[in-house]
């Protein structure tokens, strides 16, 4: 709901005063921005505010004014950069844009791509040579069977080991955690991709054998083996693919996790220790 300039001074004079709303008042950003000015020319003072990054929605506070909440939403995320208006502010959350999916692919071929290119031109070669109907009916078989147990033996993973670090303050604070549920969400959209793919890859084995039985020619016959090799060292490719990208960044994920509390323990234990030996030094210049 769109709201007047009448309306935004009468929230406002509403909020410095101590009444609140009910809800969490949903405005969209140059809304906020009205806000922002309008309650500045009001107090006469400059508004502190407090951001939580949601990605679909951030929600602010003029914390030196008043606790009442606004849903700040978008057409597109908001970051911390949408909000230059803004002062003084304490963000909270993730500062840029999420990786989109097809970046995350992108990066994640560019990362793999001498494995993934071996195994995709090996792939074409032997399904090429073979021609063979049982052995593309057991590759369809194993790709579905391997990429669905996979998928849902990662998301029970995913989701037993987010419960805990989900519950870091400090995570979410710097944005780790969310990008972390980004990159989750991208694997996911990945496993799922390699079992479309891989349907849609057995229906256009059957559909090659099928024309090549009616047509009956040597150049279709050459260019039906060549088309269903392509389709399914495609999909094996994408199925190596996901391997790969959860291996490198469960890897990375764990290790960074670890790092950063071995980090914190061991900086800390290091401060105590010189605290300790430099506290008497202190005490006795001081006496002096």
């Amino acid at each position: 709901m769109i709201k007047s300039q009448d309306e935004i001074e009468n929230i406002c004079n509403n909020l410095v005063n101590g009444y609140l709303g009910e809800t969490a008042i949903t405005v969209s950003l140059d809304e906020f921005q009205k806000f922002y000015t309008t309650i500045g020319h009001i107090t006469k003072i400059v508004p502190k505010i407090s951001f939580v990054n949601l990605e679909s929605t951030v929600v602010a506070q003029f914390s030196n004014i008043s606790p009442q909440h606004f849903n700040i939403i978008g057409k597109k995320p908001l970051t911390e950069e949408n909000f230059h208006f803004v002062s003084e502010k304490h963000w909270h959350g993730r500062r840029d844009v999420p990786q989109r999916f097809l970046e995350f692919i992108w990066a994640e071929f560019l990362q793999n791509k001498g494995k993934l290119l071996t195994i995709f031109f090996v792939s074409i070669l032997l399904l090429f040579l073979a021609n063979s109907d049982s052995l593309y009916d057991l590759i369809s078989t194993f790709l579905i069977q391997s990429t669905t147990v996979f998928l849902s033996l990662y998301i029970i993973f995913t989701v037993a080991q987010n419960q805990t670090l989900f519950q870091d303050l400090s995570l979410f604070r710097r944005g780790i955690l969310q990008k972390y549920y980004t990159d989750d969400r991208n694997v996911t959209l990945l496993g799922i991709l390699t079992i479309a793919m891989t349907f849609l890859s057995s229906g256009i084995v059957y559909l090659a054998n099928v024309y090549n039985e009616l047509i009956q020619k040597i150049w279709f016959e050459i260019l039906s083996r060549a088309f269903k090799a392509f389709s399914t060292a495609l999909v094996i490719t994408l199925l190596f693919d996901t391997f790969l990208t959860v291996a490198n960044y469960y890897l990375y994920r764990n290790r960074d996790v670890i790092e950063r509390n071995i980090t914190s323990n061991l900086l800390d234990a290091d401060y105590k220790e010189f605290r300790k030996k430099t506290k008497p030094d202190t005490k006795e210049s001081s006496s002096k």
